[in-house]
């Protein structure tokens, strides 16, 4: 369902500012305010205008705080009673089974920090043998105060690759939200495709690969690690953090309600500015953001529900 964030913005500024006319309307004869209109147009006005504001601020607050300022992983320990009554590890390993006929290997089991309000979340990483595509097979468990309109529980899929070492380019059978494209990263390819199965979405995803090779002319990189896999989002944090804090609270909602309304599946640059994209190492990935302050991956539990 669209927002309609826009309509939103301007039917609380009306709305206020006819219940402040209203007001005045009948404290005009009780108290016998001075009845000259210019005054009461102001006041009325700045209502609205405060109105207006306020709203826009909050709209533009709630995306900037959906961008923590480092992102990271907590290595999960499967045995740990904890693990073992929150995931049907099972449902997990029948995926692995798959992916192991296809040459991938287990990198471990993650969850995120900080860990969401709304959702009880386990990673199972895998990797090709080059290092050049990640899959994380993601179980869901939304907690009470969570929006079940906006995500079901259950098993998803997103599969993340590094081209030239700087685009990333990510796959996933999660539905499209508005947030997340709005903190996008300047290069990130992004595909979802609701209800697609992980050999499905694995086949989307190498298509993108060898399309963007023949015509970006830049090969997918090797080396992909868990921790790179979270520097790529860090990296992808920071450049979005930058693009939207530049941005109103009414140029976000704009750009919220226009992907309402058309509900992208896909989202990626010009092409001409993908190629112009510098080739980068991933050794320079490591060093812009890596952080002594938080690791990427915390291999001792931090995470309450694990």
């Amino acid at each position: 369902m669209a927002l309609h964030l826009k309509k939103a913005m301007i039917r609380n500024s009306v709305f206020n500012s006819g219940v402040c006319a209203a007001l005045v309307a009948i404290l005009i004869p009780l108290f016998g305010a001075p009845v000259g209109m210019l005054w009461l147009a102001v006041l009325v006005g700045g209502v609205g205008l405060v109105t207006f504001l306020r709203t826009a601020y909050k709209i533009r607050q709630d995306m900037l705080s959906r961008l923590q300022e480092l992102a990271s992983y907590v290595h999960i320990d499967r045995a740990s009673p904890q693990a073992r009554k929150q995931v049907d590890w099972s449902l997990i390993d029948d995926y692995a089974t798959q992916l192991a006929t296809r040459g991938f290997r287990p990198l471990g089991d993650y969850t995120t920090y900080p860990a969401p309000p709304t959702l009880v979340g386990v990673a199972a990483m895998f990797c090709n043998a080059e290092g050049s595509i990640i899959i994380e097979i993601q179980q869901l468990k939304l907690m009470p105060q969570a929006d079940k309109a906006a995500l079901k529980e259950g098993i998803y899929f997103s599969i993340m690759s590094m081209v030239g070492g700087s685009i990333r380019v990510v796959t996933s059978n999660h539905k499209p939200m508005a947030a997340t494209y709005m903190i996008r990263g300047e290069h990130d390819v992004a595909t979802g495709r609701p209800g697609l199965g992980l050999m499905e979405l694995l086949a989307t995803h190498t298509d993108m690969l060898n399309r963007l090779r023949e015509r970006v002319g830049k090969a997918p990189s090797t080396g992909l690690t868990v921790e790179r896999y979270v520097l790529a989002i860090r990296e992808a944090q920071a450049q979005a953090r930058q693009r939207v804090s530049a941005m109103s609270g009414y140029a976000i909602a704009c750009a919220v309600d226009r992907f309402e309304a058309d509900r992208l599946l896909r989202w990626t640059p010009q092409i001409a500015d993908l190629k112009e994209v510098p080739q980068r190492r991933l050794e320079e990935l490591d060093n812009a953001f890596g952080s002594d302050l938080q690791p990427p991956i915390f291999h001792e539990s931090l995470a309450t529900q694990f």
